[in-house]
């Protein structure tokens, strides 16, 4: 510790290598960040003559009902729940095919929800251990034994009806199917998973040699050392207690729905049996499964690593051991708010590091390798971006495609799958530039087709531009500057207002017989502007 301490006292504070963004674009960040849509042109006036009022905009963007949504997404990253396949598919429920992607949607997201309802009611932190109710929609509440709301739509609140400990996103079916285990791991990868995600512990760092270990092909060797030799002793004297106390939800049978829906607690005294050890929490005994969620909400780790993780998803990277007073200062917030998510959200991107626009010209090249200052929109944030814009939603027989990869593009676009790909991509890719294509055309016809052709309510163009609008006349620069406003937060310069009307008669000359020129020409405009750096950055 006093090592650690040394070291964060003689470098420099990493911030001091930071330039903050100007205030459009940091709105525009805001808004991206906790709303997952661009700030209108309104509110960008609104800052542009009163830049107090861009924290008055925060403080209402986290009590914006778009913030669970961005909550549910961002623990995605964390949790990695949200895969395509798991060992219980749709069709062992009898659901159609046109429900599989809703089926995997549901399952992965319920922990997710849990976290993200927590967040946004103001409850304490604890409930994400404790909780004794989790989160369901229609189909889970048809599937699984839940009372979810006889009526009801969407997602709510429900309880599980087959007497399991309330243990909060540790009593979700969610979590346990996206980290199953196997007759022989008999729930270790799941202890290690509930101290990776709730406390930040990662067994897999921890360094290991097999060099006097029997060979793994020997199991019944393989069991002895587990509990005799140093080497495998330093993480199994803590896994298997914390393993025997998750015997509840330890399937007897694979692949099969009702083990895996139900919690089996004539099995929950098994683990002592299995392992060889009583359940216990880190070397505290529990006298029961109901025991584990409080230990978890006792445990400063739970409420450090919530910091950390949340910092982290935020600032979209890493956070450096050099930062850990900045967590620090921020973990006292979250004490002093009642360990509410809110108040810890404010207080992160209040942080220098999550306002950062670039680096000062002094930035040393390890501070710039590891500072992003320009972070690439999440694939989730490019989906909910474009259509607040455009309206168009890219699906395909009932799949978000930029939600999956069975069928779609989520990690071709940059996304995370929680299987192979577990880091959301930081840096450009030919994929990703692939996806973005399709996409901003997906958006960029349908927002002309609806809007222009079809005489549609306006979301995106002016009321005074139509298909006979020229980019002579002064309604095409006007709808210009706004599309820049609600793209790049900024106002087109003359030169690029002199590029765009180029590009547009260059696309109205040569659109097909069979298309009208100005729509052609439209949406080939708006499919550039899309794409563009500063649309697809934040």
């Amino acid at each position: 510790m006093i090592f650690l301490l040394a070291c964060i006292a003689a470098d420099p504070a990493p911030e001091a290598a930071l330039q903050p963004l100007n205030d459009a674009r940091l709105l525009r960040r805001l808004s991206l960040d906790l709303r997952g849509v661009t700030p209108s042109a309104e509110e960008l006036a609104a800052v542009e003559a009163d830049p107090a009022a861009l924290d008055r905009y925060r403080d209402e963007f986290l009590d914006d009902p778009r913030l669970e949504e961005r909550l549910v997404s961002y623990w995605a990253e964390r949790y990695q729940t949200r895969i395509d396949e798991f060992q219980v598919r749709y069709y062992d429920y009898q659901l159609p095919a046109d429900q599989e992607c809703a089926f995997e949607r549901a399952v992965g997201e319920e922990p997710l929800r849990l976290v993200a309802h927590i967040s946004v009611n103001d409850r304490p932190w604890s409930e994400v251990a404790t909780a004794n109710y989790t989160m369901a929609n229609p189909l889970l509440g048809a599937l699984w034994p839940l009372d979810y709301p006889e009526g009801a739509e969407g997602w709510q609140e429900a309880t599980y009806t087959d007497d399991r400990p309330a243990a909060g996103v540790l009593a979700t079916n969610g979590l346990w199917m996206r980290y199953y285990t196997s007759q022989s791991n008999a729930n270790r990868s799941r202890a290690a998973a509930l101290a990776n995600l709730l406390l930040c512990v990662d067994y897999l760092e921890r360094p290991v040699t097999f060099s006097t270990t029997p060979s793994l092909a020997d199991p019944d060797a393989t069991a002895t050392a587990l509990k005799t030799d140093d080497a495998c002793l330093a993480c199994h004297a803590s896994i298997e207690p914390l393993a025997a106390s998750l015997f509840g939800y330890y399937p007897a049978i694979d692949y099969n729905r009702i083990e895996m829906a139900y919690y089996h607690a004539e099995r929950e005294d098994l683990g002592a049996e299995v392992l060889g050890v009583p359940m216990a929490y880190f070397g505290q005994p529990l006298s029961s499964p109901a025991d584990l969620g409080p230990h978890v909400a006792a445990d400063p780790r739970f409420y450090t690593c919530a910091v950390k993780t949340m910092a982290s998803l935020l600032w979209r990277r890493e956070v450096s051991i050099d930062e850990y007073a900045t967590i620090a200062s921020l973990e006292q917030d979250f004490a002093t708010s009642g360990w509410t998510a809110r108040p810890l959200l404010r207080a992160i991107t209040d942080t220098p590091q999550y306002r950062a626009g670039a680096l000062s010209s002094s930035a040393a090249a390890d501070v710039e390798a590891r500072e992003r200052t320009v972070r690439m929109l999440s694939v989730d944030q490019l989906g909910s971006a474009v259509e607040d814009l455009t309206g168009f939603r890219w699906t395909q027989n009932g799949c978000d495609q930029l939600a999956n990869d069975d069928y779609g593009y989520r990690v071709l676009a940059g996304g995370v799958d929680g299987e192979q790909v577990t880091r959301a991509q930081q840096d450009p890719s030919l994929t990703w530039a692939l996806v973005v294509k399709r996409l901003a055309q997906g958006g960029a016809i349908t927002v002309v087709e609806r809007e222009l052709v079809n005489g549609g309510a306006r979301r995106l163009f002016n009321p005074d531009v139509s298909l006979e609008t020229l980019p002579s006349d002064p309604a095409f620069a006007a709808q210009l500057d706004t599309l820049y406003l609600r793209f790049y937060a900024r106002r087109p310069t003359s030169a690029e207002v002199e590029a765009d009307g180029a590009l547009w008669t260059d696309a109205a000359s040569g659109a097909a017989a069979s298309v009208s020129a100005p729509a052609a020409a439209w949406s080939a405009l708006i499919a550039v502007l899309l794409r563009d750096a500063e649309m697809v950055m934040e």
